[in-house]
């Protein structure tokens, strides 16, 4: 992991990246959420039939692209008209412009598995100018948590402690052993039926 250490990533937890592939020289991006095990690759779980699975398989290529903030992962779905793109340097694949950080990589595995195929690729370049912008849900998971348990008295306490407890299973996919994990442990166990 040497390369990815450079990022900060921590391992197993997903962070909300774009991928861009191409396909017959257009350009794709797609967010989707990647991990790393500590080796110089990065995992993904695409949904098999996606645009951006058939062209990784097809090119073996693509880039993970760490977005300034969420705005950009909107626009690749909502506009994607409106994302610029420019050539990787080792990789046959595009790169997002105006991102904070990417990593050029080669499939290495596709492991199909129910609804979904894992990718794994090989890290081929790791690039980046300044600190990279890491987004990862488990910070805004808490942060709507702590506003929901503010609120308690005035919704349906059962439906609230339902959402508390699907963000604090999702905290836990996410950012394992984070301090986001033992903050929504810590307000589910406050708030749960005993207090």
């Amino acid at each position: 992991m040497d390369q990815l250490h450079r990022l900060g990533l921590q391992e197993h937890w997903i962070y909300e990246v774009l991928i861009s592939t191409s396909c017959h020289d257009t350009p794709h991006a797609a967010p989707i959420g990647v991990w790393s095990d500590g080796a110089d690759e990065l995992l993904m779980d695409v949904y098999d039939g996606s645009q951006t699975l058939a062209n990784i398989l097809q090119g073996g290529h693509f880039v993970a692209n760490f977005p300034v903030d969420a705005g950009t992962l909107y626009t690749a779905l909502r506009a994607p008209e409106q994302l610029a793109f420019a050539g990787a340097h080792l990789v046959n694949a595009p790169v997002v412009v105006g991102c904070t950080a990417t990593v050029e990589l080669t499939l290495s595995r596709a492991i199909t598995g129910g609804d979904t195929v894992r990718i794994v690729g090989d890290v081929r370049r790791v690039h980046h100018d300044g600190a990279p912008r890491l987004i990862n849900r488990a910070e805004g998971l808490l942060l709507e948590s702590l506003v929901l348990a503010t609120r308690l008295e005035h919704r349906d306490p059962g439906a609230a402690l339902t959402t508390l407890t699907e963000n604090y299973r999702v905290v836990g996919k996410v950012a394992p052993g984070s301090a986001y994990e033992r903050a929504l442990a810590a307000l589910l166990r406050d708030l749960g039926p005993s207090s």
